[in-house]
């Protein structure tokens, strides 16, 4: 049964996150920088990138293109080398698409509203969410998968809330709780709470906020959360023959020869030609590469 948020539950729970950040927050550079471009590369490196992994990619980044213009500048070829083994490289260049939109439509800076963010390519409401709060101080709440497990199971009493909350309920309760004025402490507080004590098995004996959990009940009765679905596997993947194909195009001076790269990707896997030729053709769909006259390059065609 969800918990009817009170002034004074809300107030609690405000006190007792906010007094957690402030003794396990975390440093990022981007959370205090009040910069709109170093959020937007942030949020962007941290869909689906464990933080852990974020801070090395983000650095990278930018000190390769430390404005919009720099990235809008710069081919797809040099967003994808900056990127290197960072995962998911369609982010390099949807990073690059919304330089490009900076740079030709706001004269270099980012945007200050949500409806123009979520124009830019590879934005959506958690990343105008946090370019909003962390570059321009603007009162925005951030959801992301830490956030929904943390307010689902606090407010709603749901367990696995990434598949029993509704997402227009979570929202809500997000906005609800969050402290006016207090955007730059509030989202990464519920976020680093939710990453290290709302795990998917919780740590309600080291929580401050179990005696107004929802959900604490149930998991002192013996409940336990189904688990999301995992992701696929990764060893012997098309992830992973995409990821070593990249790899060679990253490391070549220029171009590759389509059957010569074929023939290296083949060997260096071990798994059939066919399969690597498949996880070629779909580099090449999501213009992480184009062929030229029989020979592969890295990133979309400039012409």
């Amino acid at each position: 049964m969800a918990a009817e948020l009170t002034p004074q539950r809300v107030g609690a729970i405000r006190r007792r996150l906010l007094d957690w950040y402030d003794a396990h927050q975390q440093p990022f550079p981007w959370r205090t920088s009040q910069d709109p471009w170093a959020a937007l590369v942030a949020a962007v490196c941290a869909q689906q990138t464990q933080m852990p992994r974020v801070l090395e990619l983000w650095e990278r980044w930018m000190a390769a293109f430390p404005t919009p213009a720099d990235a809008a500048r710069a081919s797809d070829a040099e967003a994808l080398r900056v990127w290197g083994r960072g995962g998911y490289p369609k982010r390099a260049l949807y990073l690059r698409r919304a330089a490009e939109v900076c740079l030709t439509r706001y004269g270099g800076a980012v945007p200050d509203s949500e409806t123009e963010l979520l124009e830019l390519a590879g934005v959506g409401p958690f990343t105008a969410a946090i370019v909003l709060a962390f570059g321009f101080g603007i009162d925005s709440a951030a959801v992301d998968t830490n956030v929904v497990r943390l307010f689902g199971r606090l407010v709603l009493g749901d367990l696995q809330p990434a598949r029993e909350s509704s997402a227009g309920e979570i929202q809500r309760i997000a906005e609800r709780l969050m402290p006016r004025g207090e955007a730059l402490r509030w989202n990464p507080a519920v976020m680093d709470f939710g990453s290290a004590v709302c795990k998917p098995r919780p740590r309600c004996g080291e929580c401050p906020l179990a005696r107004l959990c929802q959900a604490r009940p149930r998991f002192a009765a013996g409940e336990r959360a189904e688990p999301v679905r995992a992701q696929a596997r990764f060893e012997g993947s098309q992830r992973q023959l995409r990821g070593m194909l990249m790899r060679m195009l990253r490391e070549g001076d220029d171009s590759a020869d389509r059957a010569g790269l074929i023939e290296r990707g083949t060997g260096e896997s071990g798994r059939p030609g066919r399969e690597v030729e498949t996880a070629l053709e779909g580099l090449i769909q999501d213009q992480l590469a184009h062929c030229v006259g029989g020979r592969i390059w890295l990133g979309a065609s400039e012409c």
